[in-house]
């Protein structure tokens, strides 16, 4: 099953719960928790996930869209010690024309914004399965701040091509120095023998279970107490970690 297949697969966990849990007894504590997805703590967390949803947690890691790309894409140019980078939209795309390993310019697809404020990067995918995190990034703070404006994150730096600060270098692979911070229940899937990665989440953002861990436990003990059954939550409520003295 591929990433989008697994994630709606948890999506759905808690309502195929909330239709058994009335017949079933408490899961087993040996039994092993799965990751279910943030929404599925929503209904009886309401006030905490309306707190996580549009936070920086929540919006850590996200699909390139209109909505979600912070910086200028209207055929923007950005040049700083000799390297030009273009920012450009291509239909529904946005797109960067920038130096490659070759030290030619080529353009790239944006996958995936990284991070809203004070910056937001940009990832870009490669057919082994590596994202790569550019090194030229949006200064999303207000122009009144000096915001609004690309810039590098090396600006005192020659970087180039095979340099260990270059955006394509091992130090801005997103699958194994940024990932696992931005997002939850990540697994690199590193193929050694292809030198590739095959890198999936349950949740593409930093979502409840990046610090509590996998809820499946949770979700079943709270559809089995409000069916009036089973003897209630066990010491650890059915959390791998608990937070702030206890979760309900």
């Amino acid at each position: 099953m591929n990433r989008l297949g697994w994630k709606q697969f948890w999506r759905l966990l808690p309502l195929l719960v909330a239709v058994t849990g009335a017949h079933s007894a408490a899961p087993s504590s040996h039994e092993s928790p799965v990751y279910v997805g943030s929404p599925a703590c929503r209904a009886c967390h309401a006030e905490q996930f309306k707190a996580w949803a549009g936070s920086q947690h929540d919006l850590a890691m996200q699909p390139a869209t209109e909505s979600t790309v912070l910086g200028d894409f209207n055929d923007r140019v950005f040049e700083y010690r000799s390297v030009r980078t273009r920012f450009y939209r291509e239909r529904q795309h946005f797109m960067v024309e920038t130096q490659g390993k070759d030290d030619r310019q080529h353009s790239y697809e944006i996958a995936y914004t990284f991070g809203v404020s004070p910056l937001q990067q940009y990832l870009v995918g490669f057919p082994d399965g590596r994202y790569q995190a550019l090194t030229v990034a949006w200064d999303t703070r207000p122009a009144e701040r000096g915001g609004q404006r690309w810039f590098s994150l090396y600006p005192d730096e020659d970087t180039p091509p095979g340099d260990e600060l270059n955006w394509l270098a091992p130090a801005h692979t997103w699958n194994t120095a940024c990932a696992e911070c931005h997002s939850t229940n990540l697994r690199k899937g590193y193929d050694a023998a292809k030198d590739s990665f095959s890198t999936t989440w349950s949740d593409i953002d930093v979502g409840c279970e990046a610090c509590h861990g996998p809820g499946s436990r949770h979700v079943q003990l709270a559809g089995v107490a409000q069916a009036g059954v089973g003897d209630g939550h066990p010491g650890d409520h059915g959390l791998v970690v608990q937070l702030g003295g206890g979760a309900a």
